[in-house]
């Protein structure tokens, strides 16, 4: 008898063990999950692949000071220079997507793809967007003493005299090829374009003469309009735009083809694939609150970076495939071919 009654009871010791190990396990769960350190818990690095004074260079220094205040985190900004920012842009898309390896790109990552037959990435589907942070509108620019200083005259000019001009680019597939072909292409001009290794040595040549005209960005071609050796023409954009006053916008001319000609060069910030989009919202939140701040815009301002106006990281994700797209179209109208 003493055997038959311990028999049901060795069977259900068991069954009873493992309804508390369940239970303990479903107190202990939301424990642990609440216990995870919250976000940021360790410094930030946010990864510059272009050389200093670039204008993702000069944004990434600006903002890693204001958002090591507002995260309590150390920010650092770190730089990979190299291959046209593919070196850096390469690194963080194969780092872990936890939030704290981020990259600070510009126009060139979605130029890219139009030029290049292979990359090590996809700017488009490889990386989290997060934010754009700045836009510069680019500017056509002549020496101070060319004799046309009205776009419509300087239009009418190479119209009647391609031959006799040539125009400067900061390298063949460049956002100043890019947009001077697109510029050209429009008008329906062939003029000869003399390939640079970057924008200085380019306006060193524009000054000096050797070539004729160029598009270039504000930032790096304002210091010349303000020392009196180069000339604004229009900047391409849908309204004149406060770092040039009184400069007219090519979309607002009197030229019909350029009547809605739009091209602007942008600084954004994005994570590597597949980061947890609380993550990614927290980040877009605290620097849209930094950039739109009147200090940091009158920071950036003399620096001559324009804020970008307030986006989601949904709508950056919009605008980064719908400008990839606009480049391949471009580089495929000009018949630039892919290196």
């Amino acid at each position: 008898m003493p055997q038959a009654s311990s028999f049901p009871w060795r069977f259900a010791a068991p069954r009873t063990v493992v309804r508390l190990a369940i239970a303990a396990l479903m107190t202990v769960s939301p424990f642990m999950a609440s216990a995870q350190p919250a976000y940021p818990s360790k410094p930030i690095r946010i990864v510059a692949p272009f050389p200093p004074g670039n204008s993702s260079d000069v944004a990434a220094r600006f903002l890693s000071e204001q958002l090591s205040e507002k995260l309590g985190q150390s920010v650092v900004v770190e730089k990979k220079v190299g291959a046209a920012g593919q070196l850096g842009a390469s690194y963080v898309a194969k780092s872990d997507p936890d939030g704290y390896t981020l990259l600070m790109t510009s126009t060139s990552a979605a130029i890219s793809p139009a030029i290049y037959k292979s990359l090590p990435f996809d700017i488009v589907e490889d990386f989290t967007p997060i934010v754009q942070v700045a836009v510069s509108p680019m500017v056509l620019l002549t020496r101070a003493d060319f004799p046309q200083g009205k776009l419509e005259d300087f239009v009418a000019e190479i119209r009647k005299n391609p031959k006799s001009y040539s125009y400067a680019t900061a390298g063949t597939g460049t956002i100043q090829h890019l947009t001077m072909a697109a510029f050209l292409s429009r008008l329906g001009v062939d003029v000869l374009g003399v390939p640079y290794k970057g924008s200085p040595q380019a306006l060193t040549d524009l000054i000096g003469g050797q070539v004729q005209f160029m598009f270039d960005a504000v930032l790096s071609a304002k210091p010349h309009f303000e020392s009196g050796r180069l000339k604004p023409i229009a900047v391409a954009s849908a309204a004149p735009t406060p770092q040039l006053p009184g400069i007219p916008a090519a979309a607002q001319s009197a030229v019909p083809e350029l009547k809605d000609f739009v091209i602007e060069g942008w600084v954004g910030l994005l994570g590597p694939k597949g980061m947890p989009a609380d993550i990614a919202r927290r980040l877009n939140q605290e620097i849209v609150t930094i950039i739109t701040s009147p200090a940091m815009q009158d920071r950036l301002a003399k620096a001559n970076i324009a804020v970008a106006p307030a986006n989601s990281p949904q709508q950056f994700g919009t605008f980064l495939r719908t400008d990839v797209k606009r480049w391949q179209d471009i580089a495929s109208a000009a018949r630039i071919p892919k290196e």
